[in-house]
């Protein structure tokens, strides 16, 4: 199998030897352009020099025979064969060597001529056939003696030249291989590593693919893997909090299933076999039939969750008049906030503007925060309701007063069958998902609701409702 690893390492190596190769062509080509040019340019500073030291000691002129004697110094000074042309065609050569001076026969030799005439420097790399083996660097200078000017032609052997350069490409392919040598141990480590790494990544999806959502991964990187193994731990967490919440949610269904089921059928049982009287019999129908009335409204609650989470939740949104929501509501806990002794206080806003959103829906979360408010308020407490208009949005806050919430129960508040109150008690049935359907509908507006908790002001939910002027 073909793993990350080998296809990285595979990549780098390819790159590199690419690479490699064209900064190899790329610093022999500088190289050659660098060394010839400053050979030409050095050269040229030769003649110039040569030419100021002629022209100080012969003023006016100097005859070719004593020109030729003052060339020769410069010959042993540079080691290069030099040339000299007069405009009358007359030639002269420092080396031993015949010349047939056919200027065809020369590459570009009647053009550079030409052009140092005409008071033009030149610089060529040729190839003598025939009479040399080795490329020549020729440098033209137009040599002037007074008023007179001579074509000057300094012929310097390239071997030389290309000695010292492939010298300098030995010292850098040397340097670049022990530098490529060192990259590509580097990257087949750090590949590996990573391949690795990947590895214990998939490992490790495959056993929570099993059920097993304990596992975590421990690498120490603080790179893109780094934060993908931090995600990956994240996820296997949270899917670790669902395996429980939906145990639990077994656990209580099951619970507040078996309970009014158990109450229904010992009842009906007791009816059908004579065990309850039959002037009893009406007090425990009805019994029964409050039981039944849980069950349905648990069962709609469940479905009704189901389709807000799905976002299949259709809001029908019109203006209504907040106070009057909340008034009403009210009134279906008159007699929990009388059996209690509750302190109710209500601060509604008095301006006249309307809300806009799914009156049912807001209703309802009002009647699960109230509902939630009178269960778990301390008996002799209070319960707070306002409503306050800032920003086009209104605030609408419940609070009550009671045991304090900690953090990790505040971060659970909103999940389906919580109930943080264990003892489940008699006057605190529930299905448990009340807060839960509260947070599906507010979201669902597109709103958003809060929850504090503190010793100053019990539990708080806050959320907001868009105004029939920013709708």
């Amino acid at each position: 199998m073909k793993t990350i690893f080998h296809k990285f390492a595979f990549i780098y190596i390819l790159i590199f030897l690419i690479s490699f190769i064209l900064i190899i062509i790329g610093v022999r080509s500088v190289l050659d352009y660098y060394f010839v040019s400053n050979e030409s340019d050095l050269i040229t500073q030769r003649a110039q020099n040569f030419e100021k030291i002629v022209n100080s000691k012969y003023v006016n002129s100097i005859s070719l025979d004593l020109l030729q004697e003052q060339i020769m110094l410069l010959d042993g000074y540079t080691g290069a064969n030099i040339w000299l042309f007069t405009e009358e065609g007359a030639f002269y050569s420092t080396s031993n060597s015949t010349y047939d001076m056919q200027l065809g026969k020369y590459p570009y030799l009647a053009d550079d001529i030409k052009s140092v005439f005409e008071g033009r420097e030149t610089s060529r790399e040729v190839l003598y056939e025939g009479i040399s083996q080795d490329r020549v660097l020729r440098v033209g200078y137009p040599f002037h003696v007074g008023d007179k000017i001579y074509a000057m032609f300094i012929n310097v052997p390239m071997p030389e030249l290309e000695d010292t350069i492939s010298k300098v490409s030995v010292i850098i392919f040397i340097s670049l291989s022990i530098s490529g040598f060192l990259a590509v141990t580097l990257i087949f480590m750090i590949t590996r590593r990573m391949g690795h790494e990947i590895k214990v990544i998939n490992d490790a999806a495959k056993f929570i693919a099993q059920g097993n959502f304990e596992k975590k991964i421990i690498i120490n990187r603080k790179d893109e893997l780094g934060e993908l193994a931090e995600s990956f731990n994240a996820m296997a967490a949270e899917l670790n909090k669902q395996e429980n919440t939906k145990r639990m949610f077994i656990s209580s269904l099951s619970h507040d299933l078996r309970t009014p089921l158990t109450t229904i059928k010992g009842y009906t049982h007791g009816m059908l076999d004579g065990t309850i009287e039959a002037d009893k019999q009406e007090r425990y129908l009805k019994i029964v039939s409050t039981e039944s009335d849980r069950l349905i409204k648990m069962i709609n609650d469940l479905l009704d969750l189901s389709k807000m989470e799905s976002g299949a939740l259709i809001l029908n949104k019109t203006d209504f008049d907040m106070n009057d929501v909340i008034v009403n509501v009210l009134d279906s806990f008159e007699q929990k906030i009388i059996d209690k002794r509750i302190k109710l206080t209500i601060d509604l806003t008095k301006e006249k503007i309307l809300a806009h959103g799914d009156m049912a829906s807001i209703q309802r979360v009002i009647y699960n925060l109230m509902d939630n408010a009178t269960k778990f308020v301390n008996m002799d407490g209070e319960i707070s309701i306002r409503t306050e208009l800032k920003n086009d949005k209104f605030y609408v806050g419940i609070s009550n007063s009671g045991n304090v919430l900690s953090p990790k129960e505040l971060s659970v508040i909103w999940d389906r069958f919580t109930k943080l109150d264990k003892s489940r008690g008699l006057e605190k049935k529930s299905s448990g998902l009340g807060l839960s359907i509260v947070k599906e509908i507010v979201k669902a507006h597109h709103e958003k609701i809060e929850v504090y908790s503190n010793e100053d002001i019990g539990v708080a939910f806050i959320f907001t409702v868009a105004t029939q002027i920013f709708k």
